[in-house]
């Protein structure tokens, strides 16, 4: 007997020491990617449609806040903004990567809202021992990808429960312990109690239990998120203000929550067996379940507080890593007005986040701007890291300039646009929707800001420039900035009254083309999309014919007919 004993406190302790060195081993490898991943470009790899899953706290966010501004899909896309979340996304945690992902989405419009994320910014760029503790505390929460449980608070039916299990489980579950009692009196038909109850609380876990499994996984890493909410709360973090107030508030009111507990992953060990059999005999899953999904429908708000703030701290922390890691940025300036009059745009050696050795370019816009040059010459870069520093300046509130000044603004653009071929549109049609949703949504009482790069490239050039000059035209009147390039030399001349003209150079020289990427002033006077013919290895007949074709029209105003 005494042998038996020692053998089974010998299996005890080891499976202890077991899951002790591989605890140990877990957290190290935490500690270590903190100190290696501060101020670096995230090293995360994304699988195919983990974008979607990350972006679903955002779908959920801007479904029930409807009257609210985001940057739509079209200006996402456009500006490559899944490429821009991967390079700030240094997080810990679902919620961390879920929040700076509906951040970059959300322009802010209030400027105390912006100054006090700047101030958790700043304090974990000023604290680093306790940002570690915080990252360390996020490592443990992890990542769950595949489901969004922010569903469980923004959709009611997604956790709603028709009727309930609890009282029926709690039943079952003490049937096991009565038939054991019940031996005293009558030993077999204590056993045969026994062995029924068993029998049937096993079924009744399995059939359930395989039906609720993802749900039952997505409880345990919501119940993790407010036991990390929890750790969180026992640092000395009080300089953050009103997000630990609130913290503090929505974990008390679901600290029931760190009692529940569900058995999902059974490593194979004696002890994690032990654990499986006593949850199954005692229903201690759907009993947990049961009560998690009646907090969830109760206490939506509080679950959405925590989710959030977690969220937000972890994202603040990512984003005063990138700043380490750029090193030249600089904190917007910003302003509310109401209409266009006297507003200005003040940017220098403003870059684009994802282009290392960029060329800073600075700028003054007093109203809307035409862009011409040739291709290649930098004009659909400049548009681009503009209007993403617009959104980085109500976001992150983190600009790629040594100085920015602006104000509160509405963005879009309509730039990157392709043929849906599933929908049976043309390019065309493409992007005259695009360009009628900007049309639609500018101006009002909040300023807005389009970019637009090679407008309607996809008809003929002489509806092309009758039509641009005149939806150009009206993006220039309703409370409304409009920034685009062309290629069409005639549409700064049309709406000179409208725009201000600006243009990229180029220079070629021994047959070489060489850009500078830098603007300038005035419209663009070279022309040498033929002489890049030349350069690129054209024969002669080709590149003299085009060229005498060209003066013939610039002279006459007609082409010649082949002969």
């Amino acid at each position: 007997m005494i042998e038996v004993v020692g053998y089974f406190l010998a299996v005890i302790v080891i499976i202890c020491m077991l899951f002790i060195v591989s605890t140990l081993r877990d957290n190290a490898k935490i500690k270590r990617r903190i100190e290696r991943q501060w101020g670096k470009k995230s090293d995360k790899k994304y699988s195919k449609g983990e974008i979607n899953d990350i972006s679903k706290y955002f779908r959920n966010i801007s479904e029930h806040e409807k009257k609210k501004f985001f940057i739509d899909d079209t200006t996402w896309s456009d500006l490559d903004m899944d490429e821009i979340f991967k390079n700030l996304d240094t997080t810990y945690s679902t919620p961390g990567a879920e929040y700076l992902y509906a951040m970059l989405r959300e322009p802010i419009y209030n400027d105390g809202e912006l100054k006090y994320r700047n101030e958790i910014i700043e304090y974990f760029m000023r604290n680093p021992e306790k940002r570690k503790v915080v990252q360390y505390i996020l490592g443990k929460l992890g990542i769950r990808r595949g489901v969004s449980v922010t569903d469980y608070f923004y959709n009611v039916n997604h956790c709603e429960h028709k009727y309930s299990l609890l009282n029926v489980y709690r039943i079952l579950r003490i049937l096991p312990v009565i038939s054991i009692a019940s031996m005293v009196v009558d030993l077999y038909a204590g056993v045969f109690l026994l062995i029924t109850s068993c029998f049937i609380n096993i079924a009744v876990h399995y059939f359930f239990k395989n039906k609720l499994d993802y749900r039952l996984r997505d409880f345990a890493y919501i119940i993790n998120i407010v036991r990390c909410a929890n750790s969180i709360l026992k640092i000395q973090l009080e300089d953050l203000g009103q997000c630990i107030c609130r913290l503090k508030n929505a974990a008390a009111s679901v600290r029931k929550v760190k009692k529940f507990y569900f058995n999902l992953f059974n490593n194979g060990t004696d002890m994690s067996m032990l654990i499986e059999y006593k949850n199954i005999l005692f229903l201690t899953d759907l009993i947990n379940y049961e009560k998690m999904g009646s907090m969830l429908e109760h206490k939506d708000e509080e679950f959405k507080s925590i989710y959030s703030i977690v969220g937000k701290i972890d994202s603040c922390i990512a984003i005063a890593s990138y700043r380490v890691m750029i090193k030249n940025y600089t904190v917007p300036k910003l302003h509310m007005y109401s209409d266009k009059k006297n507003r200005n745009i003040i940017i220098r050696d403003l870059v684009h986040p994802l282009i290392e050795g960029a060329v800073p370019n600075s700028l003054e816009i007093m109203g809307s701007i035409l862009i011409t040059g040739s291709n290649a010459s930098g004009k659909s870069t400049f548009l681009k890291a503009l209007a993403l520093n617009i959104i980085f300046a109500q976001t992150i509130y983190t600009c790629t300039a040594s100085y920015f000044e602006g104000y509160y603004v509405k963005i879009y653009t309509s730039m990157a646009l392709r043929d849906n071929v599933l929908a049976g549109e043309s390019y065309y049609i493409a992007e005259i929707r695009s360009l009628k949703r900007i049309m639609d949504n500018a101006g009002g009482n909040m300023p807005a800001v389009c970019f637009i790069d090679e407008i309607l490239r996809g008809t003929n050039t002489v509806e092309r420039i009758a039509a641009s000059s005149q939806i150009l035209k009206y993006l220039t009147l309703d409370n409304c900035i409009c920034i685009a390039a062309t290629h069409d030399i005639e549409l700064t001349y049309i709406l000179e009254n409208y725009f201000k003209n600006y243009h990229f150079q180029e220079n070629i020289a021994d047959d070489e083309i060489s850009f500078n990427y830098k603007i300038y002033r005035g419209r663009s006077t070279t022309q040498n999309a033929i002489k890049l013919l030349r350069i690129l290895g054209y024969g002669d007949n080709i590149v003299n014919e085009a060229e005498g074709k060209a003066a013939l029209f610039l002279k006459n105003g007609l082409w010649g007919i082949e002969k």
